[in-house]
């Protein structure tokens, strides 16, 4: 039996489950990178026009003007 004034022991580090976790932050990390890369891409595209609505490039009602 310990005593009551000794700390209890940390329990033993599981080295293979810290490697998933890391793993799978870093995955989570990427995509939120890529979905906010792609997001500003997009935004950029719209506010020059190459995209939307009313681009010149746009295929929603034909062909577009340069299409």
């Amino acid at each position: 039996m310990g005593g009551i004034f000794k700390k209890p022991k940390a329990p033993p580090r599981n080295m293979e489950l810290e490697r998933e976790l890391a793993a799978s932050r870093a995955a989570e990390e990427k995509a939120a990178r890529d979905a906010e890369t792609a997001a500003r891409t997009y935004s950029e595209k719209k506010a020059k026009g190459v995209i939307g609505v009313r681009s010149l490039f746009a295929k929603a009602g034909g062909r577009g003007f340069f299409g």
